[in-house]
Formats: C-alpha cells, structure tokens, sequence
C-alpha cells in the first residue's frame, strides 16, 4: 500500500499480498500478542534524489531500499540478474563474438545458482527478511510502472525485466563476491578445453589481471592526533566505473532503536557498503591481497585430464552444460560445452608448455556480504565494527578503513584469503621475489599466484574456525588501530601509515618492502606534511575544509618531483631529431610547462604536456614509471620519498632520453590536433546525454589523489573521455552534536539519461562544489521533496 501527496492506489501485487497475509491472521484470539502487525516502509526523499528509508522491521527495510532503488535504476538489476540465472544468451542473443554465451557457460561453471539455492535454508532470519523484502519491494516497483513502456529509459519496451527472487538475490550476491576472483577467470573458465590454449600462461594472467585495473580507491581514517577537533574523520574515494552495475547509489537506512545508517549500495545489495552512523563511519579501497591461488598441474604425457598429484596422477572430473541461444529470426538453438575441474576447483587453460592450470578461490559461496555490511552499520564502537569482521569474514575483496567519534582510527585487510602454512608461504614468496617466471606472473604484486599444483604442500590449511575452509582466520589479517591515521590507495597493507609499516604478513596480502604507486606516495605526503603551504597547515592536523581540499587541490607527485628539473633540462633548447629524423621544436612546451600551475585542475594548462610525457616511461602496475626516469631509485627506508630525481644526462641534447620524449609528446599532441595550452577540462570530459562536462583529476602516472581517467593509451583526438574514477567522494566529521559530512556521487544516482539526477552531481564534481550529506530528522525536513509511505501487511 503507498500513500504520498500524489494518490496512489493499491497495485495488483500490493492486494494480493495484503489479502494472501491478511488471511494468515488469527482474527478470533483475544490474545494482543498474537495479533500480526502491518510492516511499514516510509521513503523521504531529499535533494538529489536520495531516499531516507525508515522501516519498521529488516522485511520492510529490504522491500523499502528496494522500492527506491527500482524507481530509476531498475533496469542495472534487471540485467544482473538475467546473468545470474545464466540466460543472457537467449535472452539477448549470442552477443558480439559468443560473449553472453561465454559469460552463461562461466556462470554455469561457477555453480552460482544452484549455491544460491543451496543457501537459503542456512540463512538468518534477518538475512531472508531482508531479502525477501527486497524482492518483494523491487517486484512492487516494477509492478507500479504498469507496464515496460513506463519502465526507466535504459530498458524501455523491454519484454525481459523479470521478477526477482530470494534465490535471485543470494546468487547476485554471490557472484559479487567473486568479482575480483572466480568472475575475473570466468571467461577463461568458460573456453578451458584440453586442446592446447595458444596463448602462453603469462598472457593470461595479463587478461585476468587488466579486467580489475578500472577499479581502485583512496581511503583515510582520522584519528584524534591528527585532526584539530580531537575527533575522528574520513576521507572516503572509491574509484569505480561510472556505469554498469557496479555504480553507487546513495540511501539512508533506518529502523528506530535498532539502526540509523547512511551511505551508498549497489543496486540489488540490502544495506550499506560505505557510510556511517552515529559513531562509526568507514570506507573501502580494492585490496591487492589474493582471493584465489592458481595451480599449475603436470600433466599424464598420456591423458591431459589427468594430472600428477603427491606422486599418483588424479583424473579431472567434468561436466557437460547447455547454453539456450535465441537467435536472430526469434528461434533458440542449444549450445553444449564439457568442462573439466581439478580437485582444487575449475580449470583455466591448457597451455603451450605442456602444463594446464586450475584455481581455488576463497570467495566461492560467500554468502557473508549482507550480514556483515548490516552488522558494521549497526556497530556502536570500533570493538563491535571489529567484531564484524570477525564473525563473518564477509568482506570479499576490499581493505576497511574506519575511524568513530573517540578519535579512533582502525585498518583491516578483512578481505577473504588463503591460508598457506607457513613453510609454503616462504617458498611462495622466493618464487615471486627470485625466479624469473615467479617474478613475471606475480608483477611485482598486481599478478597473480602460481603454486605447484602437484604436490600437497600448497594445499590451504583449515583451522577449523573460518566462515570457509582454508581462508586466513581474522587473528592474522593486517590490522591496525592508531589515535593518528591509517590510509590505502590499493598498494598492499605495508605501507598503511608512512612510518610504522605493517609487516610480517604471509605473501597472498601482497608485497611488503617494495615500491609503492605514485598515488599511494602522494596520499602519504599529504597525510606527513608539516607546512603551512601544505594541505593540513603547519601544524599537520585536519579540519573538515582541509579535508576537503585533499581531493579538490589536485595535486600531482610527478609534477611536484620532477616538473622544475624537466624545466631547467629543456630550457633553452629549441629543436630535437627524433629516431625517425623528424625535427620536432620543444621550446614551446617547455615554456608551457613553466607556466602550468603543477595542479590537474580543469583550468590547468600544461597538465596533459607534462602527462603524455610520463607515458613514455610508462611500465604499469605499481611501480608505474621506468626506473630509467629516475637518478635515485626506490629505497625501501624511504618508500615515501623515493624513486625520485630526474635521470641525468651528459651527452648533447639530442641524446637526451628526457628531451627526446617530450619532443615525442609535442609531435604527438600536433598530431591529433591538441593545443600545448590546451586547458585540461577542455579534453577531460565526461559525456552526460548531450552535455559535455569537464572533470579534473588525474591518473596512476599522475600521482593524482583524485583519480579520473579513461583509457591508459596515449591521448587521442578526441581528448580523455572519463568513465571510471572518483566515484562516491565524502569528507566526514565526528561532532559534538554528531557526524557531519559532505560528499559528492560523482555520476548522480539515477541511472537513467532522462532523470534530472542523472547529471546533476557530475556538475557539482566538475566545479568542486561539495553538498551536504543529509542524515538527521531535522536536516530531512528542512529538505523533504517528496513522501511515499509502504505498508506490508
């Protein structure tokens, strides 16, 4: 039943609902405890579109958050779960090159569904409630458009939209859950047959790899040494895409006495991700810790599903699956597919060298997410936020960073990993560190795990008291708890705070004394810097505005390294002849250069110049720029400060390595018609509908806190169209009077072009200007645009 200023009336669902319960009732007890009372939802929308949920129970939380979420955005989770069920290829066809019968076969193989339906009966109560409800509030929503034509533009008239259901929702979770994992190795997992792959292994794992590198994040937690309140903070900048399903919505969750939780979700996912209460307020960054280990196998020179175990060859078992296709004159056609797993979980590949290659993963039916999400939201102090993870070890592929009102500040790489023994780990590690195959799939921590597959040894070890068997139990996950900071920004646990590194943590968490990103160092500095040019002042402590300009200061590490000493090397230099004998005249950059502010603000001009020209010494990963940029290379004591110091040259300025690539990036720029002076915003945009929007920030080789990017490639005519980076951007303060924040969610909350919050917050993003996060009854009345009520008999 939905009530609001504009009348509603009872939807057919609603009624037959409402009629179905109400004939569950006792209506002859005298008993008041017996009697059933209605589940009520009531939606209060505030400016930006963003929905104050406040419910009476989890069922009506669920139905709640699911009804808002539904109202533009059905269609990203309509589509999610079509793939779930494993019916994108006769749903929408074949795809472009098999992709949606690829994709079903994987999701076949992944046995996500049926693990779904497997779960349903080990759920809390308060987990099926919320889910239940949330079905049951998502079918409400797409019941009250009457019909496709009045769905959200993005599935108009589309005859697919389904109804949603428990199991629906459980196997969308789950395959979240491995979207860092077994959802990365899908496709491999889906073409793996025992003729030979032609691509050697490395080239794989280079695919895998490359599938999760549009995702990253920037998080800091305040403690009360190092804010001027005394307080806790946080700054929360996820990078993710800015389109698909993976984009934040934001919503405020209530149930009186129970929970009070603000923040952003997926759609589809009951809860908060990343937000606050009360007293909590916490962030996530993508961690570089391992959610699966792979295993290379030696084959039976006789049998290729058959593979050398302990001294005895083991055989694969298969499977055979069958993938429905519809095709182009409305038919379907059956496609079918035998794959093969080894005893440690599905096979990747077979591959030139004669080996094939499995994997194991440590999210496979983590069904956790939900519970603990809500259990965070709930916690009243950094011990129960802890006790969250320990409970449910839920957290699937993210590092946490918390920070509540005593001015406490906690780190946790909560996330799901391996558990190799010890004596294991140590060979693992050698391998990575010393061999060179080891060394090229491991790449340097952005690779994956190569164990060997035929021995024992690298089996995971069970201590009997995880959620799942094998996983790293809580007690020895990277942790910290300080009174002045913890940070990530997706480089491995060592380097949570610049001068007390976090140490001694088994290989699968990442590397430990290695280089650390650009990014990661100019997140440090800032946290270290003691200036009075600096963003915290001289005294090195936060306030809520400086906070603030940690994001919209756009400050560069290269630029502050290396721009004065690229500057002082093309003074005076006027023509160059590149390897090809062009003469290319450098004079005009290098004057840009001396101009340009240092900054990666919209109306910084010289910022791409000086960016094209890091990309010559583009090498990825962590480490990001060639070690031949660099005079001083990496010192693992001074990890902050290091690599730096422009490489030095002797010879004639021809022969300079450092000229010639800026004569490289002007004959680049003239080539695709980009002006030297070119203002950044004026090439870095983000498309809304017809709008062109300037978004400023930068990218990995920047250094750039505020990461906003598109393709790594060299720049293109054009320009750098954004469509990944800072996502949902909050600045929090714990109060006298409570939690204050501002925030921005960077490509608005509704996924559909026709909403007006479709774009209204990737205005704000582009002029840095902040709004306010609206959490208390008295600021959603001051802002109250519109009220719907629900009620779930």
């Amino acid at each position: 039943m939905i009530n609001n200023n504009k009348q509603r009336h009872l939807t057919p669902i609603a009624l037959a609902l409402t009629l179905a319960l109400a004939g569950c009732k006792s209506s002859d007890s005298d008993d008041p405890k017996e009697e059933v009372l209605p589940s009520t939802a009531k939606i209060e929308y505030t400016s930006f579109g963003v929905p104050h949920i406040t419910a009476s129970d989890f069922r009506s939380l669920g139905y709640g958050q699911a009804y808002a979420h539904a109202q533009e955005n059905m269609c990203t989770l309509a589509d999610q779960i079509i793939e779930v069920r494993g019916e994108r290829a006769i749903t929408f066809g074949a795809g472009s090159g098999n992709a949606n019968v690829i994709t079903d076969f994987g999701t076949q193989a992944l046995n996500i569904y049926s693990d779904a339906q497997a779960s349903i009966d080990s759920m809390t109560d308060e987990q099926f409630d919320l889910l239940s409800g949330y079905a049951d509030g998502f079918n409400q929503a797409v019941s009250d458009k009457a019909g496709s034509q009045n769905y959200p533009s993005p599935c108009r008239g589309a005859d697919w939209v389904p109804e949603i259901t428990v199991t629906d929702l459980q196997a969308y979770h789950l395959k979240l859950a491995l979207f860092a994992s077994g959802g990365a190795l899908s496709r491999q997992i889906a073409s793996a047959s025992p003729i030979t792959n032609e691509k050697p292994l490395n080239q794989t794992f280079n695919e895998i790899a490359a599938q999760n590198e549009g995702l990253g994040s920037n998080g800091w937690a305040l403690g009360r040494d190092k804010t001027e309140s005394g307080s806790g903070m946080l700054l929360s900048n996820p990078h993710f895409p800015w389109s698909g399903n993976l984009r934040f919505v934001e919503n405020h969750l209530q149930i009186p006495g129970e929970m009070n939780v603000t923040g952003v979700s997926f759609v589809g996912v009951p809860g908060v991700l990343i937000g606050f209460n009360e007293n909590i307020a916490w962030t996530h960054t993508v961690s570089q810790s391992k959610r699966f280990t792979t295993y290379r196998l030696t084959l039976d020179p006789k049998d290729p599903t058959r593979y050398l175990y302990d001294g005895e060859y083991k055989q694969m078992t298969s499977q055979d699956y069958s993938v429905s296709v519809k095709n182009e004159d409305g038919t379907s056609s059956e496609i079918k597919k035998t794959l093969y797993a080894s005893h440690y979980g599905p096979m990747i590949g077979w591959f030139p060298d004669g080996s094939a290659v499995t994997y194991r993963d440590a999210n496979l039916n983590n069904g956790n997410m939900v519970s603990q999400w809500f259990a965070m939201g709930r916690a009243k102090s950094i011990e129960e936020f802890e006790a969250a993870f320990k409970t449910y070890q839920g957290i699937p592929w993210v590092n946490t960073m918390a920070t509540d009102n005593k001015g406490n500040a906690f780190y946790i790489d909560g996330s799901r990993a391996p558990n190799l023994n010890s004596f294991a780990a140590i060979l693992v590690k050698d391998f990575v560190n010393n061999d060179p195959v080891g060394k090229a799939l491991w790449q340097g921590g952005r690779g994956q795990l190569v164990l060997d597959g035929s021995m024992s040894l690298f089996e995971w070890v069970d201590t009997g008291n995880t959620p799942i068997a094998g996983v790293v139990p809580f007690e020895r996950a990277p942790k910290a708890l300080r009174s002045d900071y913890v940070f990530n920004a997706n480089s491995s646990h060592w380097l949570t705070h610049a001068e007390e590194p976090l140490e001694g943590y088994s290989i699968v968490y990442g590397p430990e004394q290695t280089i650390r990103s650009p990014r990661t160092r100019m997140n440090a500095i800032m946290l270290e810097e003691h200036s009075t040019q600096g963003i915290s002042g001289a005294d090195g402590k936060f306030n809520l505005n400086e906070l603030k300009s940690v994001v919209t200061s756009e400050r560069g590490l290269l630029s502050e390294i290396l721009r004065a000493q690229v500057i002082e090397r093309c003074n005076g230099v006027t023509n160059i002849t590149l390897g090809n004998s062009d003469v290319v005249d450098i004079s005009a950059a290098c004057m840009t250069l001396s101009n340009w502010d240092g900054l990666y603000r919209n109306d910084s001009q010289g910022a791409h110049v000086f960016r094209e020209f890091l990309r010559v010494f583009d090498v990825g990963g962590e480490q990001a720029l060639s070690d031949n940029l660099f005079s001083q290379g990496f010192d693992v004591r001074k990890p902050v400060t290091t690599p730096s110091q422009l490489m030095k040259h002797d010879g004639t300025a021809n022969s300079d390595p450092v000229l010639q690539a800026l004569a490289g990036t002007v004959q680049h720029l003239a080539s695709v018609n980009i002006p030297l002076t070119a203002p950044l915003g004026s090439i870095q945009y983000h498309m809304k509908n017809d709008e062109k929007i300037a978004i400023p920030g930068g990218g990995t080789i920047d250094g750039v806190f505020n990461i906003n990017t598109g393709s790594s490639a060299k720049v293109a005519s054009y320009g750098y169209p954004v469509f990944h980076g800072a996502s949902w951007l909050m600045a929090l303060e714990f109060t006298e009077s409570g939690p204050k924040a501002d925030a921005f969610l960077t490509y608005g909350q509704s996924h559909d072009p026709e909403s007006e919050h479709f774009v209204d917050q990737t205005r704000l993003f582009s002029k840095g200007e902040w709004r306010p996060v609206v959490f208390t009854a008295e600021q959603i009345k001051a802002d109250l645009v519109d009220t719907i009520e629900l009620t779930l008999d």
